[in-house]
């Protein structure tokens, strides 16, 4: 079955692109870039003496819209294989701005570097399997066995705790306790008792590509600022040469990859996903976007492009209005990609030298994007929410605009005991990521009863 855009089909060439998949099976080998990371098996190739089992693949394949292979991990329901003839929706979840693909030039010169500051930061497709622990929350959240809060809570504390002892979580972070607190009774259940029914949630397949730095956003001039990158198998490591300096600065540097045609390659996973025999008859034309940060902006954006492919939206700590990035000092060292995706990007000169494209920023901003639509009222399809101490303006003003383009009260959600103070940061998307669930489980169950 193809895939159509809302007024076309897939850009020339993506239909026809040859795939090459490296699949994981239950104990199979660990992670390829990663091996000496304790967390991945745990996952990936869960052992016999493990209380909690999950179903984690990790897969290639060749992108045409960016020129490489790229990574991305699948999580699938607990009963995937148990039971052949069920058939589940998707849900894609879309990483943040990784800082780590540009920086000191000692983080990118050499690929035994790279990948060691990949692996150490769990950055991009990563991010919501090892911080959010989506996998966690997704399996105790469509657990049958737990029919309370309390019993939810329970559950995510006893994987939380077993997770801990593999690896998976930091000396940093909350204890299992406590995450569990702080998603399900601070969040998910906060006004009420814990002896309350709960219902699990639908289960689903759930998808975590590798979007680089590139905004989800297909980059405005299709210029190659990078040399060509050699094939390592989706890990992020390259070698001398294959940066680019972007500044005055001889110390700062970005990572290839992190520009390109993004929306399109968003696009070819669809297409991925369903053309790929492992999938294509297990999976509905049922599907849902959601993100962190620059994830947020990216899922905001995709959703209110193609709602004939996207039946449900959520956005956490999300760039909901781009235009209000103009300042291009702060642009250039901050969030250099920004500026080629949407614009011009003049390495080795002053910020000044730069160009924004406002057409093209006005054509891909969430809030414009709602107006385009005609939306004036939150559907129960989008979901979004940020943290009382962001630390970063534009996204505070953004979700304020937003909030006011659909007549809403607050989305900012207070400091709470275990949430990160309610900054940007993986404990507080992480203590709202039960909510995200919950949000595209009740869109998916409404889609499928037709209503």
């Amino acid at each position: 079955m193809k895939i159509a855009r809302q007024h076309g089909l897939f850009p020339a060439g993506i239909c026809g692109i040859f795939l090459f998949v490296w699949s994981f099976g239950i104990g199979g080998a660990n992670h390829p870039c990663c091996p000496d990371d304790r967390e991945l098996p745990y996952l990936l190739s869960p052992s016999t003496s493990q209380r909690f089992q999950y179903l984690v693949r990790y897969e290639t394949f060749f992108s045409t819209s960016l020129s490489k292979e790229k990574g991305l991990f699948v999580i699938l329901p607990e009963d995937f294989y148990q039971n052949p003839g069920g058939k589940y929706p998707i849900l894609y979840l879309l990483h943040g701005y990784n800082f780590h693909r540009r920086g000191l030039s000692w983080k990118v010169r050499s690929p035994e570097k790279a990948k060691r500051v990949l692996c150490e930061v769990k950055e991009e497709e990563y991010h919501w399997l090892l911080h959010e622990d989506i996998a966690i929350m997704a399996y105790a959240m469509m657990d049958p066995k737990n029919r309370t809060y309390r019993d939810l809570k329970e559950s995510l504390e006893e994987r939380f705790d077993e997770l801990s002892k593999h690896g998976g979580l930091g000396k940093e972070d909350y204890t299992p306790g406590e995450i569990a607190q702080s998603i399900v009774s601070h969040n998910l259940h906060p006004d009420g008792d814990s002896s309350d029914p709960f219902h699990p949630i639908q289960k689903m397949v759930i998808v975590l590509p590798d979007g680089d730095n590139g905004f989800y956003t297909d980059e405005n001039e299709g210029k190659a600022l990078f040399p060509k990158t050699k094939d390592r198998k989706a890990c992020d490591g390259f070698i001398m040469g294959e940066d680019l300096n972007y500044s005055l600065f001889p110390i700062l540097s970005m990572k290839p990859g992190a520009l390109g045609k993004h929306e399109s390659y968003f696009l070819e996973i669809l297409q991925y996903i369903d053309s790929q025999p492992s999938y294509r008859e297990r999976v509905l034309q049922k599907r849902a976007v959601g993100g962190i940060s620059m994830g947020g902006f990216g899922a905001m954006k995709l959703g209110l492009k193609y709602p004939g492919l996207i039946c449900s939206v959520s956005s956490q700590s999300g760039l909901l209005d781009i235009e209000l990035l103009k300042d291009k000092w702060m642009l250039k060292m901050v969030l250099p990609e920004f500026l080629e995706v949407f614009g011009r990007l003049e390495v080795k000169k002053f910020p000044p030298g730069s160009s924004l494209d406002l057409k093209h920023i006005h054509a891909n901003n969430p809030i414009a994007l709602l107006e385009k639509r005609g939306i004036s009222r939150l559907p129960r399809w989008i979901y979004f929410d940020y943290g009382e101490k962001e630390g970063f303006q534009g996204i505070t003003e953004g979700n304020q605009r937003f909030e006011k383009a659909l007549g809403e009260r607050s989305h900012r959600i207070p400091v709470q005991p275990f949430n990160g103070k309610s900054g940007h940061n993986y404990q507080f998307w992480r203590s709202r990521s039960g909510n995200i669930l919950q949000h595209h489980s009740e869109a998916f169950q409404k889609s499928l009863l037709g209503k």
